[in-house]
């Protein structure tokens, strides 16, 4: 058999030759076509002559290196089996040294191959034979290098090299150390040599068969069977004296079979090699040994690796195909110009412990009792070891999809309780929205209606229906329409996200209903527009009874002028009749609470409590005038200008809401205090609000604010502004505002805004009116903050 390469020499030879010649042509064609000339300048000439002569040198250099490779000689190589192609030592062998040389040799080569079949034909009439036909059949083109594949064929080949290539060293593979190291060895002779270490095979049965007490030696009775076991006998002989040894040596095969299937148990089975033909057909060792393992009552092993896989438990074995490896290397060697006479033979360092996984499984053999280093062949892999990368990757998907699963039913279940909850929370807020006897609306940003509870459709005798898509300016009379206009600008600007208001809507059958409405801002966020919750208390009764308080205070206001003479007069009167008017009006009040089918007992209380509060100031004031008439002071005390500002308003809260004021609170925190009299200064402070609320009565087209602003100002004064949006006050009659019985108003006496001046000025301040760029007034008021001189005073009395 001959394996040759494919020759593509007069390819690769010719075709660089005729990529450089029209290179050679350029460099020296000075006479080229006009046409395809570069127009280069007289200076640029010497360049483009170097330029040309490097292209030549290069050309030259590869033109001197191509032909070197194309020249490179064809090498012969003649491997020589000792049998047949059927010997599976020899073949993997002889596949590896082919491989081997094919990749790995830098010039071509040709592997031819001869098969001596010697176990067939083992006489030396049958050698002679062979060997004249392998050098006739060579002798055109004798081989370089000579490479017998086991120790028979290298005697075959020493004996006959000088009739096949006398000249051609030989580097053998896969022979016993006897022959390889032999004291007659040629000098020309190299390769590798295995030890087929029989003794560590029988220690490796002994370690998985400890009770073990017979030892069984198979071996054939030819020429080459008896030259192996006579190598071989050596190593076994220590363990003739530890075991009952038996040799079979030349048994027939079926005789063989019979017999192994008899063995007693505590027998180790060693084959060592046998070739038989009794069958009617050759068989070799790897064929034998299959057939006596699977036969055999008891483990069979065996030294070599052809043995693995065809049913023996294993062995100490060398591998045939890492062998064939090695000695092509060596060849290599050889062939680069290595002389072998300088390459001593080398042992193989390829030997192992091998054992078959599934023979231990069959024989119940124990792993753990293997020696170390032990490699275990036709182990079925674990899953984990078969498909670690799938494991993993499946246990990671699992873990995600646990952690998905995980994460989404603790999401649900948050899920879940989220919307218990919410579900709970509208079930109470509907509770609340539908059974409250309070009236309460939902609006969007536009201020229509949402929802709108029973209580709130019964205030305006209307059904869900018709109230549905409408806003409180459509239920609202027209004099409330620009107050709410301008609270829904401040809503929707962002200064301020609710607020309160006493307006009128109207009933469906027309009547007006007074109501106190709270207006905040819900549900703000994730760039939705805001809602609106709107609560409203029907106060209408409330009203009327304030309205005849208001007329009785009218009418005691009016008999307080016709009776009074006298400055002093007319300021007692003016004084007195706001706190006793107010008595006069919540009792009117309690009583029309009281007189009603369900006397409502709350605001029969509140207006009592308003009433002790008015009577507690009026006693304040008529102290206060008398304090006036004395040679001493008042009573003066430390207080914030806010919280009077913020009781007054109590006061007043009934004339606001009457009146339809928007109140703007814009008082600045944290002001120093000041040392006044509270009574007096809640006068003042009372007296400039219903002044501002008096201008505004008659408004029409526009809110009517009130504004009322604090702040410090300078270092030494705190400031007090009330501010409203009424007509304001003529330019031409500014400077007489504060005159005594100077007044604007048709019922008024004059010494309103004269007294409020004549307390600020006796505390140290000052009281100025301007009026507003566009329309209303604002009144300042600046009083100075107190400085104690010796630590922190909280009350300063002073007696006549």
């Amino acid at each position: 058999m001959k394996v040759t390469t494919q020759n593509r020499h007069n390819v690769s030879t010719l075709a660089p030759r005729l990529a450089v010649a029209p290179i050679l042509g350029y460099a020296f064609d000075y006479e080229a076509p006009s046409a395809l000339r570069p127009r280069w300048s007289n200076k640029v000439a010497p360049r483009m002559f170097l330029f040309r002569c490097l292209v030549v040198v290069v050309s030259l250099m590869m033109l001197d290196s191509w032909p070197v490779k194309a020249q490179d000689p064809l090498r012969r190589v003649l491997l020589i089996y000792p049998f047949d192609n059927a010997h599976p030592a020899t073949a993997n062998a002889g596949a590896a040294i082919q491989k081997r040389l094919l990749e790995r040799s830098p010039s071509k080569i040709d592997i031819a191959a001869e098969f001596l079949d010697l176990a067939r034909f083992p006489s030396q009439a049958d050698e002679a034979r062979a060997a004249r036909y392998v050098a006739d059949k060579h002798s055109t083109a004798p081989p370089d290098i000579i490479m017998p594949l086991n120790s028979e064929a290298l005697r075959f080949a020493t004996k006959y090299r000088a009739i096949i290539a006398p000249n051609a060293p030989i580097v053998f593979c896969c022979v016993t150390p006897d022959v390889a190291t032999a004291p007659d060895r040629a000098k020309d002779v190299t390769g590798i040599y295995s030890q087929f270490d029989v003794g560590k095979t029988i220690t490796l049965a002994q370690k998985l068969q400890p009770e073990a007490r017979n030892l069984v030696i198979v071996s054939g009775s030819s020429d080459i069977d008896r030259r192996w076991l006579a190598v071989l006998r050596k190593e076994i002989e220590p363990y003739e004296d530890r075991l009952k040894t038996e040799y079979w040596v030349g048994i027939p095969y079926k005789t063989l079979l019979e017999r192994a299937s008899r063995l007693q148990q505590g027998t180790i089975v060693v084959f060592l090699t046998a070739y038989d033909s009794t069958t009617g057909k050759p068989l070799v060792p790897a064929q034998i040994v299959e057939g006596l393992a699977q036969a055999a009552s008891v483990p069979v092993y065996g030294p070599s690796d052809t043995y693995l896989g065809r049913g023996v438990v294993g062995g100490y074995m060398d591998s045939f195909e890492l062998m064939g490896t090695s000695a092509a290397d060596l060849a290599l060697e050889v062939l680069a110009g290595g002389k072998p006479t300088s390459i001593d033979p080398q042992l193989s360092a390829n030997r192992h412990f091998l054992v078959d996984a599934r023979q231990l499984a069959r024989w119940h053999l124990s792993e753990a009792n293997l020696p170390d280093g032990t490699v275990i062949s036709f182990k079925k892999a674990s899953v984990w070891e078969e498909h670690r990368d799938l494991v993993l990757a499946t246990a990671f998907v699992i873990l995600l999809q646990a952690a998905l699963i995980t994460a989404l039913l603790l999401q649900m279940l948050a899920r879940k309780r989220a919307e218990a909850s919410l579900k709970e929370s509208e079930e109470r807020w509907r509770s609340v929205f539908e059974m409250s006897t309070v009236g309460v609306a939902l609006t969007d940003h536009n201020f229509r209606f949402l929802a709108t509870n029973a209580a709130f459709q019964t205030m305006l005798g209307r059904t869900a229906n018709e109230l549905q898509g409408l806003t409180p300016l459509d239920i609202s009379v027209a004099d409330d329409r620009e107050a709410l206009k301008w609270l829904y600008e401040q809503v929707r600007e962002g200064k301020q996200n609710s607020y309160e208001s006493v307006q009128q809507y109207k009933h469906r059958n027309g009547t007006p209903i007074w109501a106190h409405a709270y207006v905040t801002q819900i549900g703000h966020g994730n760039n939705k527009p805001p809602l609106f919750l709107a609560t409203v208390i029907d106060i209408t009764d409330r009203k009327r009874a304030e309205a005849a308080s208001r007329e009785a205070l009218s009418e005691l206001a009016r008999v307080a002028r016709l009776t009074t003479m006298g400055e002093m007069t007319a300021s007692i009167a003016h004084e007195i009749n706001q706190p006793l008017g107010a008595i006069v009006a919540n009792g009117s009040a309690g009583l029309r609470w009281l007189s009603n089918p369900i006397p409502d007992l709350e605001e029969v209380r509140a207006a009592l409590k308003r009433i002790v509060n008015d009577g507690h100031r009026a006693s304040q004031v008529i102290g206060g005038i008398r304090s006036m008439l004395k040679k001493g002071g008042g009573t003066k005390e430390l207080l914030d200008i806010n919280d009077l500002v913020l009781e007054v308003l109590t006061f007043v809260r009934s004339e606001i809401e009457s009146q339809r004021i928007v109140v703007r609170n814009e008082l600045k925190q944290n002001l120093s205090q000041v040392m006044v009299d509270r009574i007096q200064l809640q006068q003042v402070v009372l007296n400039l609000i219903m002044n501002g609320i008096d201008a505004m009565a008659a408004l029409k087209g526009r809110a009517r604010v009130l504004k009322l602003s604090s702040e410090r100002s300078g270092s030494t004064n705190v400031s007090l502004k009330i501010e409203d949006s009424g007509t304001g006050i003529d330019k031409d009659i500014v400077g007489r505002i504060f005159e005594p019985f100077f007044t604007t108003k048709a019922d008024g006496m004059g010494m309103g805004l004269s007294i409020c001046r004549s307390i600020v000025v006796a505390h140290g301040g000052q009281l100025t009116v301007v009026p507003r760029n566009s329309y209303g007034s604002i009144f300042q008021l600046e009083l100075p903050v107190y400085q104690s001189d010796a630590g922190d005073i909280v009350r300063l009395q002073t007696q006549a």
